[in-house]
């Protein structure tokens, strides 16, 4: 007799830690989903269109050169 009220005894203590921490669980979670209001934020559709992006081959902008003419070689530099 003695082993069975041991053994419920054991028993009713696991019960009544896991209630405590299924409890204590549920109140942690109340307090931090409260302050955590996010405010919605709403697009419209706009009526212009938006620029997309083509693979097309021609050029968008001017390319940098060194100068605006080429220089041609003197007869003074040209060795033989």
């Amino acid at each position: 007799m003695n082993r069975n009220v041991t053994i419920i005894v054991i028993i009713l203590i696991i019960v009544l830690l896991a209630a405590y921490l299924v409890w204590l669980r549920g109140k942690f979670s109340a307090s931090v989903a409260q302050p955590t209001a996010t405010p919605e934020v709403f697009i419209s559709p706009s009526a212009s269109p938006s620029p997309t992006a083509s693979a097309s081959a021609s050029p968008a902008a001017k390319e940098a050169t060194k100068s605006g003419t080429q220089k041609s070689a003197t007869p003074s530099a040209r060795t033989r």
